[in-house]
């Protein structure tokens, strides 16, 4: 469609009579349609396409995004400092629960296997240290 300026376009001349010719041509059009229809054979279509596609969008659900990855991360940290808090307050008290030095232990070893950060991976260290640290004095102590 070629417009030359505001109004005017030169389609809409051969649009009519296109639509002239047209009627003369839907008969023979029409009629090529149904005799295709009576010599071609016709076959259900797959009842595998819908299901194809909710297979496909529950993999995408099950797949992680980034978000995911942050927030358990964050779990992990906050669980850790809940630790290190025991631990403290056990220090504090002069009574630390050698279960939780295990696990804090067992914990920060886990944790540093999983990260590429150098500085984190040194804090880990450090902490995992001071755990088999205090573990070793209570099994000198018993």
């Amino acid at each position: 469609m070629r417009i030359d300026g505001p109004g005017k376009s030169s389609s809409l001349k051969s649009s009519q009579k296109a639509s002239k010719s047209s009627v003369a041509g839907g008969a023979a059009f029409s009629a090529s349609v149904e005799g295709g229809r009576a010599t071609s054979s016709s076959t259900p279509a797959a009842a595998s396409g819908p299901i194809a596609s909710v297979d496909a969008l529950l993999a995408l659900q099950e797949m992680p995004d980034a978000t995911a990855g942050r927030s358990k991360g964050l779990a992990r940290a906050h669980d850790m400092l809940d630790m290190l808090e025991d631990v403290r307050k056990g220090l504090l008290m002069g009574a630390i629960p050698q279960s939780k030095l295990s696990q804090l232990s067992r914990l920060a070893r886990d944790q540093r296997d999983g990260t590429l950060d150098p500085a984190l991976s040194a804090i880990l260290d450090d902490i995992e240290v001071r755990a088999e640290v205090e573990l070793a004095k209570l099994e000198q102590e018993s």
